[in-house]
């Protein structure tokens, strides 16, 4: 599967089509070829029109509730996996540039648990090997990065930090030389932590000043 190419949710999306694999229905009872005529038609539906994967994989759930022979329910199971990993391209983001990221943590949170119901589902290889690459790809999101600082505030916060303490210096008391050590102490600790942000976070920053598109949009 491409990724990162000029639209990789449309390139994921023709990749799952070619994850269907090719049913004789006339090999199944009655209600097996009921139960995959319709589960096909709704993966079919979702992938062609780019959106309703979440309603794909609910009519697939329903057909494996409904029960069958174990060669159907094993192919219906592929089915959910499919429509899972469509899902997962739904709920995030397209960047400028066509790559998919996640952008917020409602996203990162819903892609890693459909990540893992598509492992649980033990599928076929390749979508194994999507879930597992989705799950790398999250922990990723979740790293910790620096966000270059405003110039005023960095110069702000690191006057304020010698200030202080010379100030209770120059009058002779320890007590405002402590007071402002601590009080330097808290601004760099919050200056840190102000810009210290997770993947996700800057990425969301990003989607904040660029034209970010939605799936299906």
């Amino acid at each position: 599967m491409r990724v990162n190419g000029p639209n990789e949710w449309a390139d994921h999306r023709e990749w799952l089509a070619t994850r269907i694999a090719p049913v004789e229905l006339a090999g199944f009872a009655e209600l097996d070829r009921g139960r995959l005529t319709r589960s096909l038609a709704a993966i079919s539906a979702a992938l062609s029109d780019g959106h309703g994967a979440h309603i794909a994989a609910g009519v697939v759930r329903g057909e494996l509730d409904h029960g069958g022979s174990p060669r159907a329910d094993d192919l219906l199971r592929t089915h959910l996996a499919i429509a899972l990993a469509a899902r997962t391209t739904e709920i995030r983001d397209i960047t400028p540039d066509g790559a998919l990221a996640v952008t917020n943590r409602r996203q990162a949170a819903e892609c890693r648990a459909l990540a893992t119901e598509i492992l649980a589902l033990s599928p076929d290889p390749q979508l194994i090997a999507f879930a597992t690459d989705l799950h790398h790809r999250l922990d990723r999101a979740q790293r910790w990065r620096w966000v270059e600082p405003d110039v005023w505030t960095a110069a702000i916060v690191g006057l304020a930090v010698l200030v202080l303490p010379f100030v209770g210096s120059v009058v002779g008391s320890a007590a405002v030389t402590a007071g402002g050590v601590l009080v330097g102490g808290g601004l760099v600790f919050g200056f840190v932590m102000a810009h210290r942000k997770r993947q996700w976070a800057v990425d969301e920053r990003s989607a904040a000043g660029t034209a970010f598109r939605r799936p299906g949009s």
